[in-house]
């Protein structure tokens, strides 16, 4: 995603904003947030949170009236979204060129999807209300994997985070032959995920969709 790219409806935001975020709005779906994104839980007065809300400020996305700090636009709906959500993705492309974590979150108010940049950096964005989410983890793991296959390999991570003890797993390998491998529970003998080759015209996206679905 290259800074020409960016929709109209993308919004950035830094990791401590997000702390920021966390702490504006906490409810049932926090937790998970700070759990799929790998975020500490920090008190309201620590300084990354307040350096947050400093920052939130100048984007003209918070304002402080006495001792009230109040959320507008794009960060009171990041923030509504990470404190209700109910199902998180984290689908991640690690290679020798870079690691490449994109993040797609699921609530009651919406759904979003973030991907992570240099310098602790998000880019957000807003899904369509009527968008299905497996559609979007679908198309971001077969992106991944595409930009895997090219030059060097690597290996395109995928979980899914709904409040169970363990998330869901299904990774897949981009071997230098150009051969896919599929790795998921269950889990092997010697304790590892599963390991299989994707047959001819089987797409990843797919084959990762089937086994991070939620259980009707």
């Amino acid at each position: 995603m290259t800074e020409q790219k960016l929709p109209d409806a993308a919004y950035r935001v830094t990791s401590h904003e997000i702390l920021a975020l966390l702490a504006f709005e906490p409810g049932p779906g926090t937790r998970l947030t700070r759990r799929a994104l790998g975020l500490a839980d920090l008190p309201d007065d620590h300084d990354l949170v307040r350096a947050g809300v400093g920052t939130l400020n100048v984007r003209d996305t918070a304002s402080v009236d006495g001792e009230k700090v109040s959320l507008h636009g794009p960060a009171r709906h990041l923030a509504r979204v990470f404190s209700s959500a109910t199902l998180w993705f984290d689908i991640t492309r690690v290679g020798p060129d870079a690691v490449a974590p994109a993040y797609i979150a699921d609530s009651p108010v919406g759904r979003v999807a973030l991907f992570l940049r240099p310098l602790s950096e998000y880019v957000c964005l807003p899904m369509n209300e009527g968008a299905a989410i497996m559609d979007m983890v679908e198309a971001t793991v077969n992106d991944a994997v595409a930009e895997a296959t090219s030059p060097s390999g690597g290996i395109v991570t995928s979980r899914r985070y709904d409040g169970t003890a363990e998330p869901a797993i299904a990774n897949i390998k981009v071997l230098e032959n150009g051969v896919l491998q599929l790795a998921a529970a269950p889990l092997d003998d010697s304790g590892q995920l599963t390991v299989r080759d994707l047959a001819a015209g089987e797409k990843p996206g797919a084959a990762v969709r089937a086994l991070l679905s939620v259980p009707a």
